[in-house]
């Protein structure tokens, strides 16, 4: 008999047990490796194949970093530059490099808030902003002169980081107003909110030029009329 065993006697005769040589991939290593000239063949054996699964089986994203600090989204200096503009600190050292991740957020909030009173404004909000931001951008570089080429705050990235984080007192009138109705009072408060937002961005560029600081009035003009615009949407 081939493949895999050898009978030496018969197969009716021989006894149980005996007669029947079967051959282990040991045994058939060693006698290979005797034939081919005193050579051995260690076959692989179980621990090594329960390593190799171990290492398939290891998570690869265990050493990732979290998927916000992938994106460039800090939460918690999101929070301290946003009580900075909400509480009019506007010496704080965290003012000197918004990112774009919590100008987006407060912008999609605002949004949200919109959508609470059934005004769909996602896209209204989204495009004033770039197009003020732009139109702001023009404005101060006017203005700033020399120092717009040399400051790297003045420009649109910095500007729209800025008009997205002053937009802060805008978004707490759009949460009172879903509690309170709309009366004279309310509107005072959202003229209130958007001079509060025009000063801070202005105050905020004051502080990367000191052309802008000697000129925070001009500056101030075409913020309110931003911020305005945005108001106006939550009141009607």
């Amino acid at each position: 008999m081939e493949y895999g065993m050898r009978n030496h006697g018969t197969f009716n005769t021989a006894p149980e047990g005996q007669g029947v040589e079967w051959y282990t991939p040991t045994s058939y290593g060693a006698g290979a490796g005797a034939a081919a000239g005193g050579g051995s063949y260690a076959a692989p054996g179980y621990g090594s194949m329960s390593t190799t699964n171990q290492s398939y089986g290891a998570n690869p994203f265990d050493d990732e970093p979290p998927l916000l600090e992938e994106l460039g989204i800090d939460i918690a200096g999101i929070l301290m530059k946003t009580r900075s503009v909400l509480f009019h600190r506007l010496n704080s050292k965290s003012l000197e490099d918004l990112d774009m991740g919590g100008a987006l957020i407060f912008i999609f909030v605002l949004g949200g808030l919109h959508l609470l009173t059934g005004k769909l404004h996602f896209g209204i909000i989204l495009g004033w902003s770039v197009v003020h931001s732009a139109v702001l951008w023009f404005v101060i570089n006017q203005l700033a002169g020399t120092d717009a080429v040399e400051n790297q705050g003045l420009d649109l990235y910095s500007i729209c980081c800025v008009c997205g984080y002053c937009m802060v007192p805008l978004v707490v009138y759009s949460a009172i107003s879903l509690l309170v109705p709309q009366t004279p009072a309310m509107v005072a408060l959202a003229a209130f909110c958007t001079l509060w937002s025009a000063h801070t961005a202005a105050r905020i560029f004051g502080r990367r030029s000191r052309a802008l600081d000697e000129n925070q009035w001009l500056v101030m003009y075409p913020c309110i009329l931003m911020y305005g615009a945005f108001s106006l949407l939550c009141i009607y």
